[in-house]
């Protein structure tokens, strides 16, 4: 793998027009480029080719090859950088499972998100217009309700969550969004036929799909591989909880098979657009299919 280089998760983009600042989080460097380098730059989305012109962004950490793109990598975190807020958020979220814990709500309902991953969601879903959501792990429901509020209000579609078992609480009021179906496969997301189940409602695959299920890293990346066979052109993929206690137990697990993802399947690229949020759970590890 030598040779290939993709833009860091830690670069964030900020967009003047003319001109493009780039961002560093870890570093806490920026500077600030004409729009054909910026354009120049977004080829990296995917591993692409080193170019020797582009020693400077490699030495700038905006470009990083393979395994290499751990805030370690990059120095380690400085005190006061946008990094270093995200990583004091996650060690503070974790201690206590924020979202739970105070029972945050969406529309009337208990809602397992922090309130910046749905912000980020909403524009996703609003931006992309995407006509198809799948949960993979959905417990109470909430997100799924979230999904289908929102596919609501961007002119219907269909939402899919996936869990092993059937909640016995009381469920969102679906019945209520006329223009958005939501249906319920119970089954191990780690199953084929579970994924067939899925398949066969959408066969056209979706426009969203989010993985929540699975607290173990390595069983994160094996629901990372099934399921990104249902994304569309065009369409997300996201692995929640990447930075909770059992993923932080050995970093390199998870990061190393994030970038495995990348090298094995070329037709993903990350999403640059989600590091404008420092506050994910899914830091790092939001795709997009781009064929």
């Amino acid at each position: 793998m030598r040779g290939v280089m993709r833009l860091s998760s830690h670069v964030v983009f900020v967009d003047y027009g003319a001109e493009v600042e780039v961002q560093h989080t870890v570093r806490g460097t920026t500077v600030r480029v004409m729009r054909e380098v910026y354009e120049e730059l977004l080829r990296f989305r995917s591993f692409a080719e080193h170019e020797p012109q582009l020693d400077p962004w490699v030495e700038a950490g905006v470009l990083v090859p393979p395994f290499n793109d751990t805030p370690e990598a990059h120095g380690g975190l400085l005190p006061g950088t946008e990094a270093w807020l995200g990583r004091s958020y996650q060690d503070w979220y974790w201690r206590h499972e924020v979202e739970a814990e105070r029972e945050y709500r969406w529309l009337g309902h208990v809602a397992v998100k922090m309130p910046m991953d749905l912000f980020f969601y909403q524009e996703l879903l609003a931006g992309s217009g995407t006509k198809a959501v799948l949960e993979v792990g959905y417990g109470m429901g909430g997100g799924l309700w979230f999904f289908a509020t929102m596919l609501a209000l961007c002119g219907g579609g269909r939402v899919i969550g996936v869990d092993r078992e059937p909640y016995n609480e009381d469920l969102p009021p679906f019945e209520r969004l006329a223009q958005v179906q939501v249906d319920r496969v119970h089954g191990d997301a780690h199953a084929t036929a579970t994924l067939r189940m899925v398949r066969a409602l959408v066969p056209d695959g979706f426009g969203l799909v989010v993985l929540d299920a699975d607290s173990r890293p390595e069983g994160k990346l094996m629901l990372l591989e099934r399921w990104s066979a249902l994304v569309r052109p065009g369409g997300y993929l996201v692995l929640e909880d990447v930075d909770s206690p059992a993923c932080r137990r050995t970093p390199e697990l998870l990061a190393h098979g994030l970038d495995r993802f990348l090298l094995e399947r070329r037709n993903f690229s990350l999403a640059v657009e989600a590091a404008r949020f420092p506050l994910l759970k899914s830091h790092g590890a939001v795709f997009r299919r781009t064929e």
